[in-house]
């Protein structure tokens, strides 16, 4: 990639995240709800009001900025952070790599005012995120991608599946996936084309499909071969963003 092509790249990436963004203004009030609160272990970032939650996001960390020492930072390269948050965003790494881009392969990059939201854009994109936030932090900033988004009250409506409990994430929609995702996420999913109807459709890997298309749909024949685990559709999102696309 061309330093033109790259500058190009970024002025693209930076107008999708403002019209995801305003999607998620106009749908979920994002600006609205008087308290945010993130939460790095778990995964989320929840809003609420008079301490109710009201949208709960399922984030990763794209970066964080220095004001003392004047940078950027990538999530897979800060150790400060977990593992469940910051490693899926190597892919952006491997983007940057496979590409040459410096400001992408690189841990650190000098910043600006506007850089934390470009490289945050850029990694919306590859990431295929649903909009981003940013928080203070001690010194500078916490810049987030959103995986999925939902109001905190999870409305059945639709194809969604039934509220149950995650240890993890508490109150979730219901995803059924096949065991060997969950061993093995880093690979291709199948499953139907994700939707705002159904948005998690159940999935299973290249092994349990080719049972799949012995018969052309799940039957009683080729079902005894898939062992389905049912999962959250937090986790399910955090296990897809791994996926090879």
């Amino acid at each position: 990639m061309t330093a033109e092509e790259f500058s190009q790249f970024r002025h693209e990436s930076i107008h999708t995240l403002k019209r995801l963004n305003e999607t998620n203004e106009k749908e979920f009030r994002i600006g609205s709800w008087p308290r945010y609160d993130y939460d790095l272990d778990r995964g989320t970032l929840t809003f609420s009001q008079d301490g109710i939650a009201k949208v709960v996001a399922s984030i990763l960390v794209a970066g964080t900025t220095s004001q003392s020492a004047g940078t950027w930072l990538w999530s897979w390269a800060n150790g400060d952070l977990p593992e469940s948050v910051s490693e899926p965003v190597k892919k952006v790494r491997d983007f940057g790599i496979s590409e040459k881009v410096a400001e992408l392969a690189e841990p650190y990059a000098p910043d600006d005012e506007y850089l934390g939201w470009a490289l945050t854009a850029i990694a919306a994109k590859i990431m295929d995120a649903k909009g981003a936030y940013r928080c203070p932090g001690n010194n500078g900033y916490v810049y987030l991608i959103f995986t999925d988004i939902v109001f905190a009250d999870l409305p059945t409506h639709g194809k969604r599946k039934k509220p149950i409990n995650c240890n993890t994430h508490g109150t979730a929609y219901e995803t059924y996936v096949c065991e060997h995702l969950i061993a093995n996420p880093k690979q291709q999913w199948f499953s139907q084309e994700p939707d705002r109807e159904n948005p998690w459709p159940d999935a299973w890997c290249g092994i349990c499909d080719s049972f799949f298309q012995e018969q052309g749909e799940w039957n009683e024949q080729n079902e005894k071969h898939l062992k389905i685990k049912l999962l959250c559709h937090f986790c399910y999102q955090a296990f897809r963003t791994k996926s090879l696309h």
